[in-house]
């Protein structure tokens, strides 16, 4: 099993959920007004981290699993 193919299956469907659920998030109170680059900037950044961040905690509960049920 390749723990690069499971990542990356998981880290690419990922970036557009985290950008389109960061998006419901009114980030206008924090910046200033017609900002809306630097708003859009921050949850693509914040997307794909949470999407990276998410895509490596599911391969490697993914690889532990595997291992432990080859080991038996």
């Amino acid at each position: 099993m390749d723990p690069n193919f499971i990542y990356f299956m998981f880290f690419l469907p990922l970036i557009p959920l985290c950008f389109k659920a960061l998006s419901a998030i009114d980030f206008s109170k924090v910046f200033k007004q017609n900002s809306t680059w630097q708003i859009r900037l921050l949850i693509l950044l914040l997307s794909i981290i949470i999407s990276y961040l998410l895509a490596s905690a599911i391969e490697n509960f993914i690889v532990r699993i595997y291992d432990l049920l080859v080991e038996v």
